[in-house]
């Protein structure tokens, strides 16, 4: 990120970058205004775009993916994901159409893997993946417009070339633009850190599959269907029969889940145990965001049943788990 526009805007407001590259606000402590809910917005350094087009990216797409590919008309987006042939997830993403372009937004620590794998596949179809290395991420938390999570719905909108709201229990603007000739758009709210942001993305439940939990989790097990990332109408991508397989054949055994840990470290794919279960790891967390001191909020994948006996992380202490209430219904609690 060194547009000049960009630079200055962060020079104003104290901002730094951090040993990864994400930016930083000097609070001293996790953003008062984040905490508070006010409108903010930010740089998301952490993530990347990558721009797949040609006469068969639809097609190339729609094989390879865990969403219907076919379904994008240019005004709605995705959630979707990427598996191996065992059905583990290499990548979650967002995906969006404008025109004959699929954009699509991934966590930047396996954004070249990804990119670099897809290619394979691509052999003699009329296909180009390639990073869009200028774009410049925003995202933006409107508290006016912001929708009860009790009416989380997957339907996402495209506004023009430049923006994808997400109405998934909190209003969240995604807005890309060329750090190279692009206009950087005005942001009302408070600017705060780059990792801050995904506190949005946890309590929507929304994973993101990062360099720590890659290939760890089948997509239903991180509730890709659950919140419309996965068709089971359309035919086969890779990983397509363990998917179906769980879907219909049996019992999704780990789901996950919003919670609240009581320590001063959450490190991404952190395992997680029980004292029944010993040294066996029951789950791992997907992502994780400071909300006050020694205090976190993260997304973890674990047994649905571990509930029942207390688990904590495998840190240098054990670091207690709370529950905390989902934006949407998990089927298999339902069930009891």
């Amino acid at each position: 990120m060194n547009n000049r526009q960009v630079m200055d805007y962060l020079q104003q407001h104290h901002a730094e970058f951090d040993a990864e590259g994400d930016v930083i606000i000097n609070h001293g402590v996790p953003s008062a205004a984040l905490l508070s809910r006010q409108a903010t917005h930010a740089f998301l350094t952490q993530y990347a775009v990558l721009c797949i087009r040609g006469d068969d990216a639809e097609a190339f797409l729609q094989s390879q993916f865990s969403s219907d590919v076919k379904a994008l008309n240019g005004d709605g987006v995705q959630w979707s994901s990427y598996s191996n042939a065992k059905g583990r997830m290499q990548a979650s993403f967002l995906l969006w159409r404008v025109d004959a372009a699929f954009f699509l937004m991934i966590r930047r620590d396996i954004a070249e893997l990804f990119r670099r794998r897809l290619s394979m596949f691509i052999m003699r179809s009329k296909v180009t993946v390639e990073p869009l290395e200028s774009a410049v991420l925003l995202g933006e938390y409107q508290v006016n417009g912001a929708t009860d999570m009790a009416s989380y719905s997957p339907a996402l909108i495209v506004e023009g070339e430049a923006s994808v709201r997400l109405n998934v229990g909190r209003n969240i603007c995604i807005h890309y633009f060329s750090g190279e000739d692009g206009v950087l758009p005005f942001m009302p709210g408070a600017l705060i850190g780059s990792r801050e942001f995904d506190l949005y993305f946890i309590d929507a439940g929304v994973p993101w599959v990062s360099a720590a939990t890659y290939e760890a989790f089948v997509p239903q097990m991180a509730n890709m269907d659950l919140i419309g990332g996965i068709s089971f109408r359309k035919g086969c991508y890779p990983g397509q029969e363990i998917v179906a397989r769980t879907q219909y054949l049996g019992k999704v055994k780990r789901r996950m889940f919003i919670v609240e840990a009581d320590g001063a470290l959450c490190p991404v794919g952190s395992d997680v145990r029980t004292e029944a279960t010993g040294d066996q790891s029951i789950g791992k967390v997907m992502s994780s965001v400071l909300i006050s001191e020694k205090k976190y909020r993260a997304l973890v994948v674990m047994q649905i049943s571990a509930w029942e006996n207390e688990p904590y992380l495998v840190l240098e202490s054990e670091v207690k788990l709370s529950c905390m209430e989902m934006p949407y219904s998990i089927p298999e609690l339902l069930e009891g």
